[in-house]
């Protein structure tokens, strides 16, 4: 996998890690994960994030794999689940108030950011989910043996074997590389299972990671081979040149609505899993399994892993519940002098907050714009709303996603009427 450890510790040490980010990671955007009926993503890039991750000193207090402050929590480590734009965008908000507390405590002036920037931290965030945790060695070594693979592979030049020498495989870094190995050599090591009566192994979540670890371990020599981030832009591309749209909406899962693994390795396990019956419906289909380079893998995987940060389902109705639950309401009246969510004149006259219904159309509020106008504005809101004896209110799962939904469907109804439907 990616090397963990090469983040940068502290904001000191940023650009000369930068240097081995760059060479190691290479750039990636999340800009065209965009499934149909989807809320847009606005692209970032990871390597801008990272840089903008230390010059605005957000590593002070977060982390990215015990790398670095421990005030806030580790980007890294908080991965259960899926997590969408929307509900990123709805993390920030809540964590607003505890920031600027900390800030004044620490004197730390409030931290403002463009919706590039924002952009680019959303990327970064994104892709650190992605990452796997460093596989174990001695889990590899047990996961090999139970799983039937060291009937056929060897891990060190001990004698014959039927499969290859698994130790040849110890200088590639990142599980994609050894998923585009199994992709390759799938139809011969089917074929020799059946013949030796073996079943196909299934792999769990981590375990191609410790498989990993546990090969690279060996002491295998040469330098090791890595990837960079995959391009979601060159996935979605790669995702119809290979013909895989010709099952995946078909007879095979609708990946944008299927619950997949968050993790690159979990992601190269399932695929390991699924490919027997792959196999077969591209035999059915007429399709020829189509070769993959390892990077052309590495972007078909971003794409997949980035259809997971895309918000879907948004409810209007339950929206308009929340606006009002949330007392949105009692600040952003419907039409206020501002035009835009962070448009010029935003509380001036007798309006305290900016316009968030009935705005013109073309004015889509997306989930980095409101996390940006939310994030640049947070401490006059709180100040605001304690003046006014008012709670920040929390988004909870879903909520922001239909929160958004509502406040754009207002854009496109009549005038006075409910984009809610009551």
């Amino acid at each position: 996998m990616i090397r963990y450890r090469q983040w940068c510790p502290s904001p000191s040490r940023a650009i000369g890690a930068l240097s081995i980010c760059v060479g190691l990671f290479g750039s990636g955007s999340l800009a065209d994960a965009q499934p149909e009926g989807a809320v847009g993503t606005v692209g970032g890039d990871i390597m801008r994030g990272w840089r903008e991750f230390h010059e605005k000193k957000c590593v002070e207090c977060h982390a990215v794999w015990d790398q670095g402050g421990s005030v806030g929590p580790d980007l890294g480590r908080i991965r259960a689940g899926r997590l969408t734009e929307g509900q990123l965008a709805g993390v920030m908000w809540n964590h607003i108030p505890k920031m600027l507390g900390q800030m004044r405590e620490t004197g730390r002036p409030p931290i403002t950011l463009s919706q590039e920037e924002m952009a680019d931290l959303f990327a970064l965030i994104f892709f650190v989910r992605q990452l796997d945790e460093p596989g174990e060695p001695v889990r590899g070594e047990s996961i090999l043996r139970a799983k039937g693979c060291s009937e056929c592979h060897q891990t060190r030049v001990t004698g014959e074997s039927i499969g290859p020498d698994l130790a040849r495989w110890g200088r590639y870094a990142n599980p994609i590389v050894w998923a585009q190995l199994m992709w390759e050599h799938a139809p011969v090591m089917e074929e020799a299972m059946k013949r030796s009566g073996i079943k196909w192994p299934k792999l769990d979540g981590a375990d191609l990671v410790h498989i990993v670890a546990y090969v690279r371990s060996t002491g295998t020599s040469g330098d090791k081979i890595y990837l960079s981030p995959g391009s979601v832009a060159r996935g979605t591309a790669l995702f119809r040149e290979k013909a895989c749209n010709q099952c995946h909406p078909g007879t095979g899962p609708d990946l944008a609505a299927a619950e997949l693994p968050v993790s690159v390795g979990a992601l190269a396990s399932r695929m390991w899993n699924h490919s027997p019956s792959m196999m077969q419906m591209m035999v059915e289909k007429d399709v020829t399994r189509p070769p993959l380079a390892p990077q052309e893998l590495a972007d078909i995987v971003a794409y997949i892993l980035a259809l997971g940060n895309v918000d879907r389902g948004g409810t209007p109705a339950r929206g308009e519940q929340v606006f009002a639950q949330k007392g949105c309401g009692q600040c952003h009246q419907s039409q206020p002098l501002a035009p835009t969510l962070t448009g010029a004149g935003a509380g001036a006259g007798k309006n305290p907050a900016p316009r968030l219904l009935g705005r013109e159309r073309g004015t889509e509020l997306r989930p980095v714009y409101m996390a940006t106008a939310m994030w640049n504005h947070g401490e006059a809101m709180l100040a605001r709303m304690t003046e006014a004896g008012l709670s920040w209110p929390v988004f909870n799962d879903q909520e922001m996603v239909d929160l958004l939904a509502y406040l754009n469907a207002s854009a496109s109804s009549p005038s006075g009427a409910s984009p809610g439907g009551r």
